[in-house]
């Protein structure tokens, strides 16, 4: 069966999420790179809601070599965070979550990812050493099926 990727997500902007979000502008797929907010950020200062992200999204687009192909290719890549963003998920393909090596945290993100992924939306989870039967153990049935592992090398190419 064909699956087309034509929106997806990234969820962490450090080296390796933002480089896997601007893998993906190369191949131009319009993807969403989210990260946390500052605790302290202000609702109504969305600069400083994005802090983390446009940080990480900063350092990716400086890394040598470039991540990007071609600096044209970051309008494929739009920034936001978890708490006001969260909503792009929803309408992602694939979701590709980046972040700390903690099983609580990326366990308690797969629950908010299934409570609001599309049907046949897959995720993947970028772990380099926790079981991928770990990071899903608590999410649906539904989600399991369309739940994999994915281990991009440095730098994503």
């Amino acid at each position: 069966m064909k699956y087309k990727i034509h929106r997806a997500v990234v969820i962490g902007s450090g080296t390796m999420g933002a480089a896997i979000a601007a893998h993906l502008a190369n191949a131009g797929v319009p993807v969403t790179l989210l990260d946390i907010a500052p605790k302290d950020a202000p609702a109504d200062n969305k600069e400083a809601r994005n802090k983390i992200v446009n940080e990480g999204w900063d350092r990716c687009l400086k890394a040598k070599p470039a991540s990007l192909m071609s600096s044209d290719l970051k309008t494929f890549v739009t920034l936001g965070n978890l708490e006001d963003d969260f909503g792009a998920v929803a309408e992602a393909d694939w979701i590709c979550e980046a972040i700390v090596e903690n099983l609580k945290i990326k366990q308690e993100l797969m629950a908010r990812i299934d409570e609001v992924r599309k049907p046949n939306g897959i995720v993947t989870t970028n772990t380099s050493g926790i079981p991928v039967s770990d990071i899903a153990g608590g999410c649906s049935k539904e989600f399991k099926k369309h739940f994999l592992g994915t281990h991009f090398f440095n730098p994503p190419r």
